[in-house]
C-alpha cells in the first residue's frame, strides 16, 4: 500500500491503531446532536468524528469545556464535544455499522467512543436515527419553573411546529406541540415559537406523583436532556389549560448532565386558589405587553396607553 493510501485510510479512520486508555464516551444523543467528554492520558485527541462505514457523517473539535470532568479526573484543558447533525443525509449503504471515534490531530490513533450510560449499544441507536424523520432535531426541558415543565424543541430552519412527549413509566405517552414564544431561539438558527410549556394540572389524574420526562420520539429512545429529576405533585389544581409563558432560551445541551430532584409538593385548596390566581395574573401581564409590542411595531398608540391596568389591581387586591 503506498504512502497516499495510508495516509487516506488514517484519514478516514479505517486504520487500525495502537489501543488507547482512555476515559468518557457519550453523554446524550439527541436527533440533531451528540454531546460528551473524552481524554486519553499521554494523548492529544483533537477531533470526534461520526462514520458510516468509511462515510464521514459529521465532525467536531474536542474543546467544549467541562470543569466536572477536569475537577473529577485531575486533568488540564476542555474535554467536551458536542457534534451537530445534518438534517439530511446522501444515499448510505445501511448494512454497514455507524460509529463515533475520537481521533489524534494525525488521525494515527483513536478510540471508539461508546453510550456512557450503557442501555443501548450506540452502533444500533445511531442506526435507528439517521434513518428516522428525527433527523436535525435539538431542543432541552428546563424542568418544573413556575409549577410548570418548560423547555424548548426545533430543527434548524425547520419549517412546521416541532412535537414531543411527555413521558412517565407505564403511562401512555402524551404527545406536546413546540409552538410556545420563547426568545433568543434565532441566535441557535431555531424559530421563536419552539417552546413548550405543560401545566401539570392538564395531566390525566393517574400522573400525579409520577416523575416524568420529555423525550422526542413517542417509543422513548431519544430524550431531550434536562438537568433534573422531574416529579409532579402528588395533588391536583384546577387552572386554565391554555396558560402560555414566555421564556427565555438557554443552550444547555452541551452541559454535564447532573441529576437532582425536584418536587413540587402538594398544599391545601387556598393556597392552590392563589397559585393559580398568580399564574393567571402573569399570563394577563404577558398578554398586555405583547398587545403593547404589537401596538408600538405599528406606530399606533396603544389601546392601554396611560389606562391603568384594571385586571392586575383587582387580581393583587387579594394578596
Amino acid at each position: 500500500m503506498n504512502k497516499a493510501a495510508r495516509r487516506l485510510r488514517r484519514l478516514l479512520s479505517l486504520g487500525g491503531g495502537p489501543t488507547l486508555h482512555f476515559k468518557g464516551g457519550i453523554e446524550v444523543i439527541q436527533p440533531g446532536r451528540l454531546s460528551g467528554w473524552v481524554i486519553a492520558p499521554g494523548v492529544v485527541l483533537h477531533e470526534v468524528r461520526l462514520l458510516v462505514g468509511d462515510h464521514l457523517i459529521a465532525r467536531a473539535d474536542i474543546n467544549q469545556p467541562r470543569p466536572d470532568v477536569c475537577e473529577a479526573h485531575g486533568w488540564n484543558g476542555q474535554p467536551g464535544f458536542c457534534l451537530d447533525l445534518p438534517g439530511e443525509l446522501p444515499p448510505l449503504d445501511w448494512q454497514l455499522r455507524p460509529r463515533v471515534i475520537a481521533l489524534s490531530p494525525d488521525a494515527s490513533q483513536q478510540v471508539e467512543l461508546s453510550l456512557m450510560t450503557g442501555e443501548e449499544q450506540v452502533s444500533e441507536l445511531l442506526l435507528a436515527l439517521l434513518q428516522s424523520e428525527l433527523l436535525g432535531l435539538i431542543g432541552h426541558c428546563d424542568g418544573l419553573q413556575h409549577g410548570r415543565i418548560l423547555g424548548w424543541a426545533g430543527r434548524i430552519a425547520q419549517t412546521q411546529r416541532v412535537r414531543i412527549w411527555l413521558q412517565s413509566a407505564g403511562k401512555e405517552p402524551q404527545e406536546v406541540i413546540c409552538n410556545q414564544r420563547r426568545e433568543g431561539m434565532q441566535s441557535l438558527g431555531l424559530p421563536e415559537n419552539c417552546g413548550f410549556s405543560i401545566l401539570p394540572q392538564t395531566l390525566p389524574e393517574d400522573w400525579a406523583g409520577q416523575e416524568v420526562w420529555c423525550s422526542f420520539d413517542r417509543q422513548n429512545r431519544f430524550h431531550l436532556p434536562q438537568l433534573q429529576t422531574i416529579i409532579l405533585p402528588a395533588g391536583r389544581v384546577n387552572a386554565p389549560k391554555d396558560l402560555q409563558l414566555t421564556t427565555h432560551a438557554e443552550d444547555l445541551s452541551a452541559q454535564p448532565v447532573h441529576h437532582q430532584t425536584t418536587v413540587l409538593t402538594s398544599s391545601d385548596d387556598l393556597r392552590g386558589h392563589w397559585e393559580t390566581v398568580e399564574l393567571f395574573r402573569q399570563y394577563l401581564d404577558q398578554l398586555e405587553e405583547e398587545l403593547n409590542a404589537r401596538d408600538r411595531d405599528r406606530s399606533l398608540p396603544s389601546a392601554n396607553d396611560g389606562r391603568r391596568r384594571w385586571w392586575t389591581r383587582l387580581l393583587r387586591s387579594g394578596d
